[in-house]
């Protein structure tokens, strides 16, 4: 064989390799290849750009979902101080802080005590009295038998109040309650209405003398009266 010859099969195995690592690049690359014949490497097509909205504007993106609030972290936040507070405090993370599928208008004991059970570790003693307290102080309206809603007065306390910087160690109702049994007149008994009998600490021989005396001076009132014709 000619040198001539060995000369082309050895520049054509080069130029094949040559396009098979060139290929390799290019795929690796995401680049195509100009067909045979053609010159060079061709980059691909850019990609067409997302829509945009009028110039000046700005694409803003969806935001993420709210994360619902836990029960035992908004109470620590809200620092209740009185039973009538924690359930008012419930209530409230129940109507407007809970997921959508938890969220309630109204409450019962039972439902109370629960959520108590699950934000402070332990529930109510009476958790039927408690709501009753609260409707007497005027945070909670009835709706219903045995279901209680919160009304303005106790949202407001919620977010307004709470956590409050007061020292509320009784609590609103038995506050409450105290003061309407101070402002009862006291019920005056048999006893008090009769004055105290007062002992006297006289002797017997005292009181001899006083009467030897009374008696002289009516014996003298006597024969000081004239005499009856």
């Amino acid at each position: 064989m000619a040198a001539e010859e060995i000369k082309g099969i050895l520049s054509g195995r080069e130029k094949a390799e040559q396009e098979r690592i060139i290929r390799w690049i290019s795929e690796s690359l995401g680049l195509t290849i100009a067909p045979s014949g053609a010159s060079g490497i061709t980059e691909s097509p850019p990609a067409p750009p997302s829509p945009a909205g009028p110039p000046g504007t700005q694409v803003t993106h969806p935001l993420e979902p709210k994360r619902p609030k836990d029960i035992r972290s908004f109470m620590g936040a809200k620092q209740p101080k009185s039973d009538i507070h924690v359930a008012a405090v419930i209530a409230y993370f129940y109507r407007f802080e809970a997921s959508q599928a938890d969220r309630k208008e109204t409450l019962n004991a039972t439902e109370l005590d629960d959520a108590s059970r699950q934000a402070r570790g332990y529930g109510f003693k009476k958790p039927l009295v408690t709501l009753n307290n609260a409707r007497q102080t005027g945070y909670f309206d009835s709706a219903g038998r045995g279901r209680f809603k919160l009304n303005a007065v106790g949202e407001n306390l919620v977010a307004m109040a709470l956590p409050s910087t007061s020292d509320d160690k009784a609590g609103d109702g038995r506050a409450r309650r105290a003061k309407k049994r101070s402002s009862k007149p006291k019920r005056k008994t048999a006893f008090t209405d009769k004055a105290p009998v007062k002992r006297s600490n006289m002797s017997a021989e005292g009181r001899a003398r006083i009467a030897a005396a009374q008696k002289a001076r009516w014996a003298r009132i006597k024969a000081a009266k004239p005499a009856l014709s």
